[in-house]
């Protein structure tokens, strides 16, 4: 997902039902940003200086917290590199008031809902997103990063994910032992985008392996596969299970760690559920069992998981997505039809006997209905059995399966307070319903979704980098324990 440039926002304006008012003044705007620059996919690689790590042996830092705890203490030390305006960040104890509830997160950042999709109330939030969301997949070669390979990990025996992966050596050049961390894109992403090539360059230069993967349906992996259709985190849980399998099945990788953005996000939080959970849980339907790769007792991404801008009420999402957005009013929102609208061309769903060519051509619940149907699940109620296994907060009356209770390794939440897509209020409503120590999350002022490379380039780095330090990083703790 890419917010609009604005020459390919004004081709679609004549198809895209919009209102007058109020376009031109916010048009004018978004101009005048994209001549400065801010509305551009840059890059933010780490430089000199930006990694301030943590030491055990400070006040700041107690070492070996679980993941709540340890945010506590690590944002005491890094929370001077953020930005000095605005509200203070909120972390995971601050969210929920005396009586267990959730607090007016947007209230708390004097933010308002409606003004956060607006360039005229969200400025800086869209520009950070822009900066850092990346562009759409158009086939082509995979991307060259210097000392980056191309694998492929086998899954199964129908497929194999490509990656690219980059080792960290010692002072003779030689490849060591360390921990491995896998890197998700966004929805429907790649690992041609600046975000990702920066953050696995992060890691190795700081004494990680680091592999950016593409799942079923992306990128390399769907030109080779393109009969392996993307079922949105469904079996991709699973193939994520295999891929930390493989991994530390390595000599050189330690242990494996899981970063995700957006929707890949939204995969690695099903992961740290996955791991963790029971045999027989709610949210998975007996139809849907003989679909799932059977579960062999391993534990996976040990090192610990990072969320970046989930999109926790994604089926709130997908009503929204019923109707066209136009571009300036709704930017990001425009843009995601518009990556919806590219995927149905590029699979020729257009051609598929269940396309539906009286919906919105920008709707994400038919393009989920496609996918789907064309995947290995097309029995008919694999839709609701998916959206079902993915879900992580109630939905009209639908229950959600309280997944991250059952999380057993550490995982940090990352949301930014204005952010256009995904509402930092759903952070604190899913934070009420779990008390989980090994489930930490932090709210900060800016970042916009998934820009926090843009909006506090040090304090990101430095969290992450430090999220995963094998010494200094949390542990995991029985969720009943306590540090």
């Amino acid at each position: 997902m890419h917010l609009y440039q604005i020459t390919h926002a004004a081709s679609l304006f004549p198809r895209r039902a919009q209102s007058a008012a109020g376009a031109a003044p916010n048009l004018l705007l978004a101009a005048t940003l994209l001549t400065a620059g801010c509305f551009g996919e840059t890059s933010h690689p780490i430089r000199p200086g930006d990694y301030h790590r943590l030491s055990a042996n400070s006040d700041s830092l107690p070492a070996r917290l679980s993941a709540r705890s340890w945010l506590r203490q690590a944002h005491r030390a890094l929370a001077p590199l953020l930005p000095p305006e605005g509200a203070p960040p909120l972390l995971t104890e601050d969210m929920i008031d005396s009586n267990g509830r959730p607090i007016d997160v947007l209230k708390h950042f004097g933010l308002r809902r409606g003004d956060l999709e607006k360039l005229s109330g969200n400025c800086s939030g869209l520009s950070h997103t822009a900066q850092l969301a990346g562009s759409d997949f158009v086939g082509g070669a995979a991307p060259h990063w210097p000392g980056f390979d191309p694998v492929w990990v086998p899954v199964n025996d129908r497929i194999s994910l490509f990656g690219l992966m980059g080792h960290a050596v010692n002072e003779r050049g030689e490849t060591r032992e360390a921990d491995c961390i896998v890197i998700l894109p966004g929805i429907l992403g790649h690992t041609d985008i600046s975000r990702t090539r920066d953050l696995a360059a992060a890691f190795v230069q700081n004494g990680y392996h680091a592999l950016a993967i593409e799942l079923r349906g992306h990128g390399q992996t769907d030109m080779r596969y393109p009969d392996v259709y993307y079922t949105f985190g469904t079996l991709e849980t699973d193939d994520l299970m295999a891929v930390s399998e493989w991994l530390t099945a390595q000599p050189q990788v330690r242990r494996t760690g899981l970063i995700g953005f957006c929707w890949g996000a939204n995969h690695a939080l099903l992961c740290a559920w996955e791991d963790g959970r029971p045999e027989h849980h709610a949210s998975i339907s007996p139809r849907l069992v003989p679909y799932l790769r059977p579960r062999n007792g391993r534990r996976h991404y040990e090192a610990g998981i990072m969320a970046f801008s989930p999109t926790l009420r994604f089926e709130e999402i997908i009503d929204g997505l019923d109707v066209d957005r136009a571009g300036v009013e709704y930017p990001v929102q425009a843009n995601l039809q518009v990556t919806i609208e590219t995927r149905v061309a590029h699979k020729r769903h257009d051609r598929f006997s269940g396309f539906d060519a009286r919906a919105c051509p920008g709707s994400l619940r038919k393009l989920i209905d496609y996918e789907f149907t064309r995947s290995e699940l097309k029995y008919p109620e694999c839709v609701a059995d998916g959206l079902r296994f993915m879900r992580f907060l109630p939905y009209n009356g639908l229950e959600d399966g309280w997944k991250l209770r059952d999380a057993r390794v550490p995982v940090l939440i990352v949301q930014g307070a204005n952010d256009p897509l995904a509402c930092a209020q759903d952070v604190a409503d899913l934070i009420a319903r779990c008390n989980n120590p090994n489930v930490a999350a932090l709210i900060l002022p800016g970042g916009g979704h998934v820009g926090f490379a843009a909006y506090a380039r040090p304090c990101y780095f430095s969290l992450i980098l430090n999220f995963f330090d094998p010494g200094l990083g949390p542990r995991a703790v029985s969720s009943f324990a306590a540090d």
